[in-house]
C-alpha cells in the first residue's frame, strides 16, 4: 500500500499542474494543485509608513511551487503542513548614493529561491521615497530610524499600520544593512532596545530574528576612518571627498568604480553601460543626503562599553550577528568593519572577496554564501 501510494505521489508530481481528486471540499483541492514555476520578479510598490512617510518597497517573494507542494504532501500523507518552521523574512537596507534597487538585482532572487521572503526598502531623500519636508536636502538619522521601525512593524499582517506583504503574523524578521544602512540599524537597536521597558504596552514588539552588517560604516562614524585615510594615503582621502562630497561618482565612471567596484583593473563583471545605469541611480538617489552635522552629535559610539566597544544592547539580541568586510572595499577600512564587530559584541568581522558593493558585481555571491551559512544556523 505504501509502495503504491508512493508511486501515485511519484505520478502526480510529474505534470505541470494537477487537481488532487480525493480532497473532499472544493478549497481542499484547490489547495493541493501544484504549480510549478519560477522565483517571482520583485515587486516594487508606493507604500504609506506608519511613521507617516510614503516609501518605496520591493519585495520578492518565494515560489509559490514549495507552498502548494507542502500542501500536497500534506493531504497525501496526514502531516500538517504548518508544523514546518517559516523561513525568516530578509529585511534589506542600503546605503548613501543607493536605494531599494541595489538589493534587487542580485540578493533578492537569489534568497527568494531559496525559500527566504525578501523585502528591501528605500529611505527618505531617493527617488522613490521623497523626503516628508519638501525640498529638503538633509534627512536626519532620527527620521530614517523612525522609518525603519515602522517598516519592520509593517511587515507584519496583524500590526495596526501593516504594509499588507502577506508575510503572516509577527513573522521572524532578519535584518540586513549595507554602509550607511548598517549605522541606520545601529541607531535603531539602540532606540528599540533602549525603550524597550518604556515601550507602550499596545504596541507590539518586533520578532527579530538576527542582525547582520555589511561594510557598514561603523558606530564612530566617518570621522576616524578619514583621519585614517589621510595617514594612510592622501590620494585615497581625496578620492572619496570627490566622490561622496562633491558628487563626482555620479558622474566620474573611474571615481565610481574605485570607490563601489573595486576599480579599473578589474571590472568585477561591471560594464560601463552598468557604470552609468548606477551613476543615473545615485544621480536620482542623493536628493537629500544624510545631515552629517547632527548625526555627528548622536553617533551610536556615544553609549558604548568604552573598554570592549560593546553596545549596551548586546545581550538582548536574540542570536549571534554577523559582520561581514569586504577585502577590497575602498571605503570602509578593516579597522572600521572590527570597530562594527566590535559593537555586536563579535571577535572579528567575517572577510569576504569583494570591493564596497558585495551585493552587486561578480562577487556578489561570496557576501551571499556568507550571509546564508549564518541564516541557517539562527
Amino acid at each position: 500500500t505504501m509502495l503504491y501510494t508512493f508511486l501515485l505521489a511519484l505520478l502526480l508530481c510529474s505534470v505541470d499542474a494537477i487537481q488532487v481528486p480525493f480532497p473532499q471540499s472544493a478549497s481542499e483541492i484547490r489547495a493541493s494543485t501544484i504549480i510549478i514555476s519560477s522565483t517571482p520578479p520583485p515587486l516594487t510598490q508606493q507604500l504609506l509608513l506608519g511613521s507617516g512617510t510614503k516609501a518605496e518597497v520591493i519585495s520578492c517573494l518565494p515560489p509559490s511551487k514549495s507552498m502548494a507542494d507542502e500542501n500536497f504532501f500534506s493531504l497525501l500523507f496526514g502531516t500538517p503542513s504548518d508544523k514546518k518552521p517559516k523561513k525568516p523574512v530578509l529585511a534589506f537596507l542600503h546605503g548613501s548614493f543607493h536605494a531599494s534597487w541595489c538589493w534587487q538585482e542580485k540578493y533578492l532572487p537569489y534568497f527568494a529561491s531559496l525559500g527566504y521572503p525578501c523585502v528591501a526598502f528605500s529611505l527618505q531623500g531617493t527617488g522613490g521615497t521623497p523626503t516628508v519636508e519638501e525640498g529638503a536636502t538633509k534627512v536626519q538619522i532620527s527620521s530614517h530610524v523612525a522609518d525603519l521601525d515602522s517598516f519592520l512593524r509593517g511587515l507584519s499582517d496583524d500590526d495596526a499600520n501593516s504594509l499588507g506583504l502577506e508575510l503572516g503574523e509577527d513573522p521572524k524578521i532578519v535584518l540586513l544593512g549595507h554602509s550607511f544602512g548598517g549605522l541606520t540599524i545601529m541607531k535603531w537597536l539602540e532606540q528599540y532596545y533602549g525603550e524597550e521597558e518604556e515601550r507602550n504596552i499596545n504596541q507590539q514588539k518586533i520578532n527579530l530574528a538576527g542582525v547582520s552588517l555589511l561594510c557598514s560604516v561603523p558606530p564612530s562614524g566617518n570621522g576616524k576612518m578619514t583621519m585614517r585615510f589621510l595617514l594612510r594615503s592622501f590620494r585615497d582621502s581625496w578620492l572619496i571627498i570627490q566622490g561622496f562630497v562633491l558628487k563626482k561618482a555620479i558622474t566620474d565612471k573611474a571615481i565610481c568604480r574605485e570607490l563601489f567596484f573595486g576599480g579599473a583593473e578589474n571590472d568585477n563583471g561591471i560594464s560601463n553601460e552598468d557604470v552609468e545605469r548606477y551613476q543615473s541611480y545615485f544621480d536620482r538617489d542623493t536628493v537629500a543626503t544624510i545631515d552629517l552635522s547632527d548625526l555627528a552629535k548622536k553617533l551610536p559610539s556615544m553609549k558604548v562599553d568604552k573598554q570592549s566597544g560593546k553596545a549596551q544592547f548586546v545581550d538582548h539580541l536574540p542570536s549571534k550577528s554577523l559582520v561581514i568586510a569586504a577585502c577590497d572595499d575602498f571605503i570602509v577600512d578593516e579597522e572600521g568593519s572590527r570597530e562594527s564587530a566590535r559593537y555586536l559584541g563579535l571577535e572579528a568581522p567575517v572577510i569576504v572577496d569583494s570591493p564596497h558593493d558585495v551585493m552587486l558585481g561578480k562577487n556578489w555571491k561570496n557576501g551571499a554564501d556568507a550571509i546564508l551559512e549564518w541564516v541557517q544556523g539562527l
